[in-house]
């Protein structure tokens, strides 16, 4: 079975499998961090591309962090970041945050996947947040889109400095893979 296919299935003995998807992703970027030289993950090679690795690697993880810290009846928000942080600049620090962040989605109680909950999103720059219903299960399937966005714009980052991502790293779930040789 898929790690798509056991996300969409419930209760408490499929906890594990509920966040495998995110996990895998967290394991992906976690073999690219043993991979990167330091001065490729804090490099910004692209002007006018927004980021180094090390920073798009924070900005990935500072959302998977607001999520597995959601608890109902809590208000959501991934508009809380902090920047210039060490898993920007040190990819051990960047490695440490992705075992605590391992660690935090097993306590995400998946009994209460589907209840709502309420997040907040600043949608235009001046603006005040807005308020949104949605649930966890939808607000974990936009984590795994978010992260593999930002995945695939670190892919980007690391052809330009000549190294190549891990298979699939940076393809979303529904990308066509080409065959196997």
């Amino acid at each position: 079975m898929s790690a798509v296919a056991l996300a969409a299935q419930t209760g408490p003995d499929r906890a594990i499998d509920l966040w495998m998807p995110l996990t895998v992703l967290l394991d992906e970027m976690a073999t690219m961090l043993m991979e990167v030289p330091a001065p490729v993950y804090t490099a910004r090679p692209l002007p006018g591309v927004s980021g180094s690795i090390g920073e798009h690697v924070r900005h990935a993880l500072d959302h998977v962090a607001a999520f597995a810290g959601a608890r109902l009846p809590d208000v959501l928000t991934y508009d809380r970041r902090e920047r210039g942080t060490a898993v920007e600049s040190d990819s051990g620090a960047a490695l440490r945050a992705i075992l605590r962040l391992k660690a935090a989605l097993t306590m995400v109680d998946s009994t209460n996947i589907d209840q709502s909950i309420t997040v907040t999103a600043v949608l235009s720059h001046g603006d005040t947040p807005v308020s949104m219903r949605s649930t966890l299960r939808r607000e974990l399937a936009f984590v795994i889109s978010h992260t593999v966005h930002h995945q695939a714009l670190i892919a980007m980052l690391l052809a330009v400095a000549g190294r190549q991502a891990p298979d699939s790293f940076g393809l979303a779930p529904s990308t066509p893979r080409p065959p196997s040789s």
